[in-house]
């Protein structure tokens, strides 16, 4: 599978998955909702550092940056 998390967007996924660990470690969430917290935490912190995610793949989405093809003078001034 290719990459398609761009550098923004991993970066927001590792921020909030620590956020929610911290929740979860604090006793903010119990029970049944730390587990799924718990599992939707690893799920956003795997996806940020392996750049990859599943449902992006899905949907078609690709927030990765994507090279651009460069245009030399010759290029440009039509030689």
């Amino acid at each position: 599978m290719d990459r398609n998390v761009g550098p923004e967007d991993r970066g927001v996924r590792i921020i909030v998955a620590i956020g929610l660990a911290i929740l979860i470690y604090v006793d903010v969430v119990e029970g049944t909702a730390a587990i799924v917290t718990g599992i939707f935490a690893a799920y956003l912190f795997l996806s940020g550092l392996l750049t990859r995610c599943i449902f992006y793949k899905l949907a078609g989405i690709d927030t990765s940056v994507q090279e651009q093809p460069y245009s030399t003078t010759d290029d440009r001034s039509g030689l």
